[in-house]
C-alpha cells in the first residue's frame, strides 16, 4: 500500500495558501499598534467620563442646596415677619424684619450670567442628569478596555 502523496492531489498553490495563511510580522505590528492606539482612546475618553463625573457630583449637589435655600428663604421670612407680630409690638423690629425680606435679591448677575433659584435648581438637576450618561459611558467603555 502506498501512502505517499500523489501528485493529482499536490498542486503548487497549496504551499502558497499555507505561507499566505500566516501573517507577516508588519501586518501583525500594525494590528499590534492599532489596538494599542484604539486602547489609548478608550482610555482617554473612560478619564474624561470619570473626570466629568466627579465634577458634577461635587457642584450638583451645591447648586441644588443653594438653589433651594434661595428659594425657601423669602418663604421663611414672610412666615417669620407673621409670627413677629403676635411676639412684639416693637415697631422697629418690625421695620427691620421688612427692610430683611425686601433684601433678598430675586436673580443675580454674576460676570453676565444671570442667577436665579430655580435657574440653580434646573442646573443642579441637568449636572446630576450628566453625571448619569458619564457613568453610564463610563462603565461601557470599562468594559471595552
Amino acid at each position: 500500500m502506498d501512502t505517499s502523496p500523489s501528485s493529482s492531489h499536490s498542486s503548487p498553490a497549496r504551499g502558497e495558501r499555507l505561507l499566505s495563511a500566516t501573517p507577516s510580522r508588519q501586518q501583525q505590528g500594525g494590528a499590534i499598534m492599532g489596538r494599542v492606539l484604539l486602547n489609548l482612546i478608550w482610555a482617554v475618553a473612560h478619564f474624561v467620563f470619570s473626570f466629568l463625573i466627579q465634577l458634577t457630583e461635587l457642584f450638583a449637589p451645591i447648586l441644588l442646596i443653594l438653589g433651594v435655600g434661595w428659594s425657601l428663604l423669602p418663604h421663611l421670612v414672610t412666615v417669620a415677619t407673621a409670627n413677629l407680630g403676635s411676639l412684639t409690638e416693637d415697631q422697629q423690629t418690625h421695620e427691620i424684619v421688612n427692610h430683611i425680606a425686601h433684601t433678598i435679591p430675586e436673580q443675580l448677575m454674576v460676570a453676565g450670567h444671570t442667577l436665579t433659584p430655580h435657574g440653580l435648581i434646573k442646573d443642579g438637576l441637568l449636572l446630576m442628569a450628566l453625571a448619569a450618561a458619564s457613568s453610564t459611558a463610563a462603565a461601557w467603555l470599562a468594559r471595552r478596555l
